[in-house]
């Protein structure tokens, strides 16, 4: 049967399975199908002490520990200058490092440079690129 005209039977339908195997005999009613219903939705997280939960940002359980200093119990990381900053072989152009600190880093077509009149005060940045870096290539040294 066509999409079509099932779907013209089906609104047509009149009767119920049930209503439809009595009237025909049927001593056991014929399962056609099962639908199982699934949620990837996870539950919500219950009220109170919770022995076990995500350590993440969202949980509120523990928002307090990423507020201010970046998460965790470690200290805020003290910014730090930088003598040189360098870009090794193997750049993509993926502008990461540029969407973080553009005072520092300019991409091109074809590659990605340091500008010649940087600012190397911000470690703090320079590291966040370096690490944001998928291929790694970032590279500097501490002043």
């Amino acid at each position: 049967m066509k999409a079509r005209k099932f779907i013209e039977a089906y609104r047509g339908a009149t009767q119920t399975v049930e209503e439809f195997n009595g009237e025909f005999g049927y001593e056991k009613p014929k399962k056609f199908y099962h639908q199982t219903s699934r949620s990837f939705i996870a539950d919500p997280i219950p009220e109170g002490n919770i022995p076990v939960g995500l350590r993440i940002s969202a949980n509120p359980q523990f928002a307090g520990e990423f507020a201010g200093n970046g998460g965790g119990d470690a200290a805020a990381q003290e910014n730090f200058a930088v003598s040189k900053v360098w870009i090794e072989e193997g750049c993509i152009v993926c502008n990461a490092c540029e969407g973080i600190y553009p005072e520092v880093f300019e991409v091109t077509d074809t590659n990605c440079i340091i500008r010649p009149d940087a600012p190397l005060d911000n470690g703090l940045l320079i590291l966040e690129a370096a690490e944001a870096c998928p291929t790694e290539v970032i590279k500097f040294e501490k002043a």
